[in-house]
């Protein structure tokens, strides 16, 4: 008899108080390794109550509403964010950080289990924490929070200058810039016009199995490798005990199809180009000589400044995000490989169905978990990853909204309201995914709702007319990357994913934030 994923709440203490899900950075389950590593937060003004601020429970990360505590701001879990003077400021990560990140990824990529006195592995894995934790905050503190701290000053001064009726013109003053989620998705682009024309190509399911012997064929093959070299490390949402690109992913591929079927009109190189157009034009006028005051070019330098939050937001996340994961796998992967020349394991992969302190202790004691208990855990993961989780455990959040109704002509409507990230209305099929894995069925014009549109679901948005997420604000990478698509979005909904049912018709109002769910 299998077993039915059940989210407890770990002690009954905690029943009284809300945990919200966090999705916006994490969201699928982790498997036991990675989410037995990810140490409960403890709040600086609430030690008194004895309660953590973040728990995992069945590999999600859970974190406590506390009154007066998270309200967001510029709060950071990566330390105090440092105004930012200069655009230079902006850029220094760049020269003082990645070379930083090309240090972690070498020290764990090349890891090797054998030269592990016994009675260090605690010490070893404790000194790969710190050092990861290291790197990816500062690259974080770094590039990420001046960025928005940059673009919040600006919108502000915007505003304040032009009107809130002239937000949208502010934002837009902040796409159409040269990053490296662009780039990944124009390279996928050019592999899907040479893809549409080919059959052989086309039903394609493991690039590996490709054996050239056309021109086109051979010129697929070479672009899809050049592809990888640059953009391999891509994760399945920052998964460690999934595949990366370079390591025969199927999610390129599948993005890939999705962009052969569609027209040219719809590359992302186009999409990119005309946000330049309409940013250049209106910095025109924000920098015209006969427009010149203090005022204005104390805008002008918090806009150059604003202007550094799409090329960072995007680039850090391939350059540091993903590669970290990535780097990170293969260090597990070494070590899972060690155990099974030791016939401790049957295969590297099993390592991530171990805890942190079960993996330690099977290095340093030989004790190792049934193949039994192995197996039930690698089908639990299967199901936590199936099923959508609870939004929160413990008392229902304040914030979490109702479907309202509302008559229309025959046939009962219903609302529900988010931030609005990108302008625009669309009316649609909505289609509701937990995964990424799943996204190869969306199509064109359909509506992308999902927990959190995080980098990797970046090719999707030229495929999808429209995005709602349950997490995320106007500055969040899914905001960013609808407006750089020209698509509108609906951010930030809380619990969209709950309510909007899979394949309705919805039409989304990303002026506004409203979004009408037709029941006929």
């Amino acid at each position: 008899m299998s077993q039915q994923p059940t989210f407890t709440l770990p002690d009954p203490t905690y029943d009284t108080h809300t945990w919200i899900l966090q999705d916006e950075h994490n969201p699928a389950a982790h498997p036991p390794l990675i989410a037995s590593a990810s140490p409960t937060r403890q709040s600086n003004n609430d030690q008194q109550d004895g309660l953590p601020t973040t728990i995992n429970i069945n590999g999600f990360n859970y974190q406590r509403e506390v009154p007066n505590h998270n309200q967001g701001g510029n709060a950071s879990p990566f330390g105090q964010t440092t105004q930012p003077n200069t655009v230079d400021d902006l850029r220094l990560w760049r020269s003082e950080w990645l070379p930083q990140v090309d240090k972690l990824k070498f020290m764990l990529e090349e890891f090797d289990p054998i030269t592990v006195a016994p009675g260090d592995w605690t010490a070893t894995l404790q000194k790969h924490d710190e050092e990861y934790r290291r790197v990816f905050a500062g690259v974080h503190r770094n590039a990420v929070g001046p960025s928005r701290l940059a673009t919040s000053n600006f919108l502000d001064a915007y505003v304040e200058l032009f009107g809130e009726q002239n937000r949208h013109q502010g934002m837009a003053l902040l796409q159409g810039f040269p990053n490296r989620s662009l780039d990944r998705a124009c390279a996928l682009w050019d592999l899907s016009r040479i893809m549409r024309n080919n059959d052989s190509i086309r039903n394609l399911t493991n690039v590996k199995d490709l054996e050239p012997t056309t021109p086109e064929e051979h010129d697929f093959l070479n672009k899809f490798d050049e592809m990888l070299n640059f953009f391999g490390s891509t994760t399945n949402n920052g998964l460690q005990d999934l595949p990366n690109w370079r390591e025969g992913s199927q999610i390129p591929l599948s993005i890939i199809r999705s962009y052969a079927a569609q027209d040219d009109s719809k590359s992302p190189r186009q999409a990119s180009m005309k946000q330049r157009e309409t940013r250049l034009s209106l910095e025109e006028a924000v920098r015209s000589p006969e427009n010149q005051t203090s005022t204005s070019q104390d805008l002008v330098k918090l806009m150059e400044m604003a202007q550094e939050l799409m090329p960072n937001l995007e680039d850090h996340n391939l350059l540091c995000d993903q590669q970290c994961v990535s780097s990170s796998r293969k260090r597990w992967l070494n070590i899972g490989a060690f155990m099974v020349s030791k016939h401790m394991l049957d295969n590297e992969v099993e390592v991530f169905f171990y805890t942190r302190e079960e993996l330690i202790n099977a290095l340093e004691n030989t004790s190792l978990i049934p193949q039994e208990e192995l197996s039930i855990r690698q089908n639990m993961l299967k199901a936590y990853r199936s099923m959508p989780p609870p939004l929160y455990l413990g008392e229902p959040p304040k914030n979490f909204q109702e479907i309202t109704d509302i008559p229309s002509e025959g046939h009962s409507q219903s609302i529900l309201k988010g931030i609005p990230a990108s302008p625009g209305t669309h009316r649609g099929v909505a289609r509701v995914f937990q995964s990424i894995d799943e996204a190869g069925s969306l199509q064109q014009g359909e509506i992308l709702v999902v927990r959190a549109l995080t980098p990797p679901w970046t090719p999707y948005v030229s495929v999808a007319g429209a995005i709602v997420t349950n997490s995320g604000g106007a500055l969040s990478h899914g905001a960013v990357v609808a407006r750089e698509f020209g698509i509108p979005a609906i951010v930030g909904t809380t619990n969209g994913t709950a309510l909007i049912p899979d394949k309705s018709v919805i039409s989304i109002d990303g002026n506004s934030g409203i979004i009408v769910i037709e029941r006929s």
